[in-house]
């Protein structure tokens, strides 16, 4: 049976190329994978794939049978999973943030959780441990995905792993790491194409702390102006994602790559409440919350509103 490799809902690129490095990973062993995304690409996932010619390399998850084999990569929260577990074979988890979900399995699966800044990372040091050679165009895409996911090595989830991987990748494939990662973010900083519905859910995933359902998306840009543009509209997204979800809070981070802080949208006051407890350096913008040298959703932003939440209960 063919495998399904996936990563979470709204995929980023880190997400993106770590689905089709494991894809190819488990084709070279003699096995039938294929690499597929549930949700639209950002402008970087897509230059990422044009950049290194891999644009045909992961198709849209359309039909999935019931008992289908798949291999989950980059997320491993029931919330943020693009298909039913219920319905499906998991046959394997790789990923890099904390566990936030029980998943229960018939048989052994290979699951494998490291603290690396990327799942990209994690990947690229698989293929050495078994000792495949990474084909160019595959190199060029994980390291898009390091550097992705990392903010360029600067993002607090950045590990000594992952600089020694982009070094080694950007070696082998002869890129110059601050002009792929200037392309990168400008191509992540272009909105034009996309709703405010489609913005707001570009890099979107849902959390479940001790009971409440928290919606976080972050929007990391080079041109925070073109999101600010959209504030009014997006906020009204905000609220309609908060109540067809029935999600308790909702936000929405300007992450201001070359400032080193987020602009946390805020849709009412119960929600700006929870946040004022989580961030207590932030400041104060209209309706809205500086966080000073804060850029991380998955080691800053939700582990404070987790916290605040724990304390509360």
């Amino acid at each position: 049976m063919r495998t399904f490799v996936i990563g979470h809902l709204n995929p980023d690129t880190d997400s993106i190329v770590s689905a089709i490095a494991l894809a190819g990973l488990l084709n070279s062993e003699g096995k039938e994978a294929r690499a597929v995304k549930k949700g639209n690409l950002n402008k970087e996932s897509q230059w990422a794939l044009d950049h290194c010619q891999a644009k045909d390399s992961i198709e849209e998850l359309e039909n999935v049978p019931d008992g289908q084999e798949v291999f989950f990569v980059d997320f491993n929260e029931f919330d943020q999973c693009p298909l039913n577990p219920e319905k499906v074979k998991l046959i394997g988890l790789l990923d890099h943030h904390k566990l936030g979900s029980g998943w229960k399995t018939e048989e052994p699966i290979l699951f494998r959780v490291e603290p690396v800044g990327a799942t990209s990372t994690l990947m690229a040091k698989i293929y050495r441990e078994k000792n495949i050679p990474l084909p160019e165009n595959l190199a060029k895409l994980l390291l898009c995905g390091i550097i992705s996911d990392t903010l360029n090595l600067t993002s607090p989830t950045t590990t000594e792993e992952d600089k020694h991987w982009a070094k080694k990748l950007s070696e082998q494939t002869n890129e110059n790491v601050e002009e792929l990662a200037n392309n990168l973010f400008e191509a992540k900083s272009d909105l034009s194409s996309f709703t405010p519905e489609e913005v707001a859910k570009l890099d979107y995933k849902v959390f479940n702390f001790i009971g409440k359902k928290i919606g976080i998306g972050v929007i990391e840009t080079v041109r925070s102006d073109n999101a600010k543009e959209l504030e009014g509209e997006l906020k009204k997204v905000m609220g309609k994602i908060k109540s067809e979800e029935g999600l308790d809070y909702v936000y929405l981070g300007i992450v201001d790559i070359l400032n080193n802080q987020t602009e946390l949208l805020i849709g009412d006051e119960e929600t700006k409440l929870l946040a004022r407890k989580a961030f207590s350096e932030a400041t104060e913008s209209g309706d809205n919350l500086i966080l000073p040298n804060i850029v991380s959703r998955k080691k800053q932003i939700a582990p404070a509103i987790e916290r605040v939440l724990k304390m509360q209960n």
